[in-house]
């Protein structure tokens, strides 16, 4: 069932009169709401306003921008960085600038819709995945260009990329989305960066939403310093608003919480499956906090026991079902034990 509320959802949701325990979403940190999070975003207002429109081209700029990017790069091991409004921008920047220079692209099966632009082919299967990949290498083109999310939710990617193992990774670009990566999984909460590069593709750019596991409504790209350089330059990015200053300041302030949230999160999920009797409900990812499960009979019967969670077609009506339990920082030890009392009740 579908819900309109009045606030953004945290731990609890008031709907239709009834309070129920929230375990969906992307808000990982559970970072929306959280007192001394909205504190440093509301001094950050204070000193840089509520918008910035001016091109980071302009003859005047803000530095707090080039600061708040080395900061990610040296955060998640990366050369260089760039940041524009949102994650779904820097996915059309990269794939826009990367078609015009005459790469074919290539969008494994689960990748997030932002990867999918006109000209990049879809694939239905990780076997046609390879086969297209293969003969894009044997046609003697431009370096063919591997799309992917890193979290795909199937464990197909992190966090052992079994799939990319597989591929002649030294004559392939590969541009993952690490949205739901980056602050939740890797060294520090570096996200998946790090590890991407120790499979030694031949190239590598990572681009992410900054909203789901930091709090911040931003995009970044990620990559080594010619690359991310070759896209500061385009006309794409002198045209487009950067993200609001404040987000930028917020960003390198938090680097206390974000430690402190990510170990809360991880408790959380420990405690999880350590009172789920059957686990063999859910599709899980070892070391991220969602459980996938396809069941619609489950997720009425929470909801009938007072929780709702992750439920519905996306990324459209005709998509496909994304049901999904979603552990974040906000919820506590009770919350986690009424969740698992409850889906242990169920299977009894």
């Amino acid at each position: 069932m579908a819900y309109s509320i009045a606030r953004i959802p945290d731990r609890l949701v008031q709907a239709d009169g009834k309070t129920y325990l929230y375990f969906g979403g992307t808000a990982y940190l559970g970072l929306q709401s959280y007192p001394p999070f909205v504190e440093l975003f509301s001094k950050n207002v204070e000193r840089y306003g509520m918008h910035y429109g001016a091109s980071r081209k302009s003859n005047v700029s803000l530095d707090i921008y080039g600061i708040a990017e080395d900061h990610l790069a040296k955060w998640v091991g990366a050369e260089s960085c760039l940041t524009l409004s949102s994650g779904y921008l820097v996915a059309q920047l990269v794939i826009q600038t990367l078609l015009q220079q005459g790469h074919s692209l290539f969008a494994a099966p689960n990748a997030h819709t932002a990867l999918h632009l006109n000209g990049v082919t879809k694939t239905e299967s990780f076997k046609d995945l390879t086969d297209r990949l293969l003969k894009e290498i044997n046609r003697g083109g431009p370096m063919p260009v591997l799309l992917f999310d890193t979290i795909d939710f199937s464990g197909n990617q992190f966090p052992h990329f079994d799939v990319l193992k597989k591929l002649p990774l030294e004559k392939i670009m590969l541009v993952g989305d690490d949205s739901h990566g980056i602050g939740i999984v890797g060294k520090d909460g570096g996200g998946c960066y790090g590890m991407l590069k120790t499979l030694n593709p031949a190239k590598l750019m990572v681009c992410c939403s900054l909203g789901k596991g930091l709090g911040i409504q931003a995009g970044a790209i990620l990559g080594n310093h010619e690359d991310v350089e070759m896209l500061r330059n385009t006309p794409f990015f002198g045209g487009a608003s950067p993200a609001l200053p404040a987000f930028m300041g917020t960003l390198l302030d938090s680097t206390d919480i974000y430690a402190e949230r990510r170990k809360k999160l991880m408790e959380n999920d420990a405690l999880f499956k350590d009172l789920l009797d059957h686990p063999s409900l859910f599709k899980h990812m070892e070391g991220h906090p969602t459980y996938e499960f396809e069941d619609a009979d489950l997720a009425k019967a929470l909801e009938k026991n007072g929780f709702i969670t992750t439920y519905f077609n996306y990324p459209d009506a005709d998509g496909p079902i994304v049901g999904r339990v979603v552990l974040s920082a906000y919820h506590d030890k009770d919350d986690i034990q009424q969740l698992a009392n409850c889906l242990n009740s169920l299977q009894a």
